[in-house]
């Protein structure tokens, strides 16, 4: 039986921050926190853009996944903000503010569900997988963490979104204890059949 693993980071308020997509419980944009990771001068992490924010890594890799989920919206956003800069400095607030998009029409809040991961008992025993492949959580992990490959490497290996990356990055570190028990157990094993201890 299948379920969804739903990723519930992002929202949008009536009334807050032009109905724009932000982080619950911080009310930070998404966009800001796509400008940093892809400003081209500096490159910052994920980490270090959790600092700078203070906001948790669950929260900057829900944002990416958003963002690559809804590139097009986000890239509006922040080309609006160029906009708006670009504007204040050679004609003034005026024209700045005017040049500002309508806020979002919301009558009520709305939860931005990243329906990225799913478990299915009759697939890898019901390891949380990304949604509609037979890719797991763990094997993004293990790629990212243990063999530091980029998350675009990643996205072109498993043939996968960038939003299904960061999605499997999001999901596990919101529970890493459960991905982690179940990375070193098939060490564990891989270990074991090495050394002829298991069958293979």
């Amino acid at each position: 039986m299948k379920t969804i693993e739903s990723i519930n980071l992002i929202w949008r308020r009536p009334g807050c921050r032009g109905g724009r997509a932000t982080l619950i419980g911080r009310g930070l944009k998404v966009k800001h926190i796509v400008a940093d990771y892809l400003d081209e001068d500096h490159y910052p992490s994920p980490e270090t853009i959790a600092q700078r924010y203070r906001v948790t890594l669950p929260q900057v890799y829900a944002a990416l996944a958003y963002y690559y989920e809804n590139k097009s919206e986000i890239d509006e956003e922040i080309a609006a903000d160029h906009l708006f800069e670009e504007l204040l400095d050679a004609q003034g607030p005026d024209a700045a503010i005017a040049s500002l998009p309508p806020p979002v029409q919301l009558d009520n809040p709305l939860i931005e569900c990243l329906h990225l991961i799913s478990r299915d008992t009759d697939r890898h025993y019901g390891s949380p997988c990304i949604d509609g492949t037979s890719v797991r959580v763990a094997d993004v992990v293990v790629a990212w963490r243990y063999r530091e490959i980029d998350p675009k490497l990643i996205s072109e290996k498993y043939d996968l979104s960038l939003g299904q990356v960061f999605g499997a990055l999001a999901y596990y570190h919101e529970r890493p204890t459960e991905i982690d028990a179940e990375i070193e157990y098939e060490r564990y094993l891989k270990e074991r059949r090495e050394a002829g201890l298991v069958p293979v």
